[in-house]
């Protein structure tokens, strides 16, 4: 969602000015008149492609991204802004766990991975998951086996594939990751054209909440009954993450 959407207001545009509010955050003089080539996101982070240097740019747990069209005053807890002929982009994290860096195109291309819409390759996976005992859906969390998935997504698609998120990865049939896979990409096309999903104080680059969280069929669901059997839907930590699921008919 904050990929598109910041295409849409940055894409061909010049960068004016860059302000850092924490010292945490390094100060990158090079991205000073630099026009914007591309936007595109790397796992669970976004990328900036300034027609040479390129732009790394993770939020971490808390941080937010906003667009600013009309050069206000910057709220609090703003961590960086940068200044574009149409508005501002403003990084706001008040626990600071937000970073910035910029690199080579060369050294950005060395950590290029698939976007999780775009087509998946079965055969590595379902390699890499023959080798492997832990639970399918730590498996899945896993940011070197499927970069960008995130604990709300997970959980639901293992619930679309009828899979127990505690089922060995050396278990899982070909025929299940099709499933998985097909999953996948299913839920978050919907995702991304509900613009997110807005559990806590999630918003989107315009503020404005996501609607896909109206549409999660197990998570934040516990104790109500399954949409599918009509089992009761459980919560359980999993690798330290609240793990929702139907035991009744996720096998």
């Amino acid at each position: 969602t904050l990929c598109r959407q910041l295409k849409q207001v940055i894409l061909g545009d010049q960068v004016r000015a860059v302000t850092i509010y924490d010292t945490k955050i390094a100060y990158f003089p090079a991205m000073i008149g630099r026009h914007i080539k591309d936007v595109r996101r790397r796992g669970k982070g976004l990328e900036i492609d300034l027609s040479g240097p390129v732009v790394h740019l993770h939020l971490r747990m808390s941080g937010r991204l906003f667009w600013q069209p009309d050069f206000g005053l910057p709220p609090t807890h703003t961590r960086f802004t940068i200044d574009f002929a149409q508005g501002r982009l403003l990084c706001i994290d008040p626990r600071r766990f937000a970073t910035l860096d910029l690199r080579h195109e060369y050294e950005a291309g060395k950590s290029s991975i698939p976007n999780l819409l775009a087509g998946i390759d079965l055969d590595p996976i379902c390699l890499q998951a023959q080798r492997r005992r832990l639970p399918i859906k730590a498996f899945l969390l896993d940011q070197q086996v499927l970069p960008g998935m995130g604990n709300i997504y997970a959980c639901e698609i293992l619930f679309e594939s009828s899979i127990n998120p505690w089922r060995p990865t050396c278990d899982v049939t070909p025929e299940e990751w099709q499933k998985i896979i097909t999953a996948t990409a299913d839920i978050l096309k919907i995702a991304v054209t509900c613009r997110g999903t807005s559990i806590s104080d999630w918003r989107d680059l315009f503020g404005q909440k996501g609607e896909y969280q109206h549409r999660l069929k197990v998570y934040g669901h516990a104790g109500e009954t399954c949409p599918r059997c009509h089992g009761q839907i459980e919560r359980q930590k999993l690798s330290g993450r609240g793990t929702y699921y139907c035991p009744s008919c996720q096998t």
